[in-house]
């Protein structure tokens, strides 16, 4: 059986996307205009950028908001940008045009104002039509102070040029479908908090790393992490502040993606630049690594490929200047709630692929997925400790006899500090009515049919069997840079470590065997002693 092919058949010319654009509503309103982006540089952004340029080759110009990083400039980093291999191994954009229709501007999302010189803020606000703003900090364990810099205060500075903009059309906000996590449903609308982004801006002022973090009981409203109260406070901050001086509203409205994954279609089908989230649970459950991990198998995973979200963000932001309201629109972009799948599918499926198309890498055969309830707290202590950490030191011993540097035990530690944050996101399960996005679809449908077909969001048409094969596949190719003309040989070591491993496995339990049969014997004698 062969492995599932890159799908190459989105990767049409731009002429044939120019030729559609008389009769595309959404490619029309893109053209001659200018995008400002914050986050261009991450997983959404990358896809975003690509799509626009790809499907709506007569923008005037991209601008995206780049600092100086790890000793390089931003020059440097545009060029990297460009250059990465997202762009050169999709082949739909060449490089000439990437630089000629993306330019940087110097800024910090969190320094007041973005730390825009004056020139580069004059030009945003004479030329820029549609702003996405997709930059965050993501990390769950992501300090208070920084999270807040980065989620809120970026946030203020994007919607303060925003009412400066001349030819504003349209502002998207990047949320997150999670930022109420402490409600059981979510329904599309800004929820009111017990603080406001003001009030949680000046005290982080004062008050130093230590007693803001102690806040937490108090006023994150039993959220888990600093992530996620920290984009519900955006959230607050925009609906609050809409209004430009002259009483004129912002054309905006805030997206919300569940848990973002992989593509689906477009550029390639399957690609992913990381390995957080649960695409590296399943990747680690596939080499072997990962054994266990405290959460519900039949529980929904609440998943959504990136390109449907880059896709509907950019269609959120034409039919917000298209069919401007005083209402603040929020858009869930879930999956959950129209075409459900469970944890226990998203890792079965994804082991089946494991077996049938294992990587060199793989250090053992991959577990059996985990049914019912999932592992008890004793079995997951045990499992975690005896499974993965012992055999994470025997692993590098061996690598340390081999003259190799021992590395795994660095792995699971990650790995399970990686766990920890997830797991009370897998432990539980959500409602997220998507309405607005499936209203949207339907409005598509009847008025741009060519536009819904380019610009796809309608996550009821995944095939979550083929899709989790296509993620496979992309960890495979686009993270571990394994070619598919490797999987024979892969093959052929995997026999070779599940016998080692088993052989490994029946030494183990000999032994054992042997040492209590031997304390028995032991005690069994001290017994006899003593009574005769």
């Amino acid at each position: 059986m062969s492995p599932p092919e890159v799908d190459n058949s989105s990767m049409s010319g731009s002429t044939s996307t120019t030729m559609s654009s008389k009769s595309s509503p959404v490619t029309s309103f893109y053209a001659h205009k200018s995008i400002f982006i914050t986050g261009a540089t991450g997983f959404i952004g990358k896809v975003l950028v690509e799509k626009l340029l790809t499907h709506c080759p007569d923008i005037s110009k991209i601008y995206i908001l780049l600092r100086p990083k790890n000793g390089q400039n931003t020059r440097q980093r545009l060029e990297d940008f460009i250059q990465c291999n997202f762009f050169t191994s999709c082949g739909r954009l060449d490089v000439s045009t990437l630089r000629s229709k993306i330019s940087a501007v110097v800024g910090d999302i969190t320094v007041p104002q973005l730390g825009l010189s004056e020139e580069h803020r004059q030009t945003l606000i004479d030329n820029v039509s549609i702003v996405f703003h997709s930059a965050a900090s993501v990390k769950f364990d992501d300090p208070l102070k920084e999270c807040l810099d980065f989620n809120v205060l970026g946030t203020m500075s994007v919607m303060d040029l925003c009412k400066q903009l001349k030819k504003l059309d349209s502002f998207v906000h990047v949320s997150t479908a999670y930022a109420y996590c402490q409600l059981e449903e979510t329904e599309e609308k800004v929820y009111p908090m017990t603080v406001t982004p003001e009030q949680m801006l000046d005290v982080a002022k004062w008050l130093d790393r230590d007693s803001l973090a102690s806040l937490k009981d108090a006023v994150f409203e039993e959220r888990p992490n600093t992530y996620t109260f920290t984009k519900a406070l955006a959230e607050q901050y925009i609906k609050e502040n809409r209004q430009r001086e002259d009483g004129q509203g912002l054309p905006v409205a805030i997206a919300r993606p569940s848990i973002v994954t992989a593509t689906w279609k477009e550029p390639v089908t399957g690609w992913v630049d990381s390995y957080n989230g649960p695409g590296g649970a399943s990747l680690l459950g596939s080499l072997g690594i990962a054994r266990t991990m405290c959460f519900n198998p039949n529980n929904t995973a609440d998943l959504i490929p990136v390109d449907i979200v880059s896709n509907a963000l950019i269609n959120i932001a034409w039919y917000t200047a298209s069919h401007p309201s005083n209402d603040l629109k929020v858009y869930n972009i879930t999956s959950g709630n129209v075409n459900p799948i469970s944890w226990y599918q998203y890792l079965e499926y994804g082991r089946n692929m494991a077996i049938e198309y294992p990587s060199t890498r793989v250090v053992r055969p991959p577990a059996k997925v985990m049914t019912g309830k999932g592992h008890s707290p004793l079995s997951n202590f045990f499992t975690k400790w005896i499974s993965e950490v012992l055999f994470a030191y025997l692993i590098d011993i061996i690598l340390f006899i081999c003259g190799q540097k021992p590395m795994m035990v660095r792995v699971v530690k990650k790995m399970h500090h990686a766990f920890d944050l997830l797991s009370y996101f897998v432990r539980r399960e959500w409602k997220f009515p998507c309405n607005n996005i499936l209203s949207l679809v339907e409005f598509m449908e009847k008025t741009c049919p060519s536009d819904r077909a380019i610009f796809y969001m309608d996550v009821r048409e995944i095939n979550w069997k083929d899709y989790i094969s296509d993620c496979y596949m992309g960890f495979r190719r686009y993270l571990m840079r394994e070619p598919d003309s490797n999987i024979p040989s892969a093959k052929r070591r995997m026999k070779w470590v599940s016998l080692a491993y088993h052989t490994l496995l029946i030494v183990f339990f000999l032994s054992v065997g042997m040492m209590v049969y031997g304390s028995v014997s032991l005690a069994r004698g001290l017994v006899l002693k003593m009574i005769y």
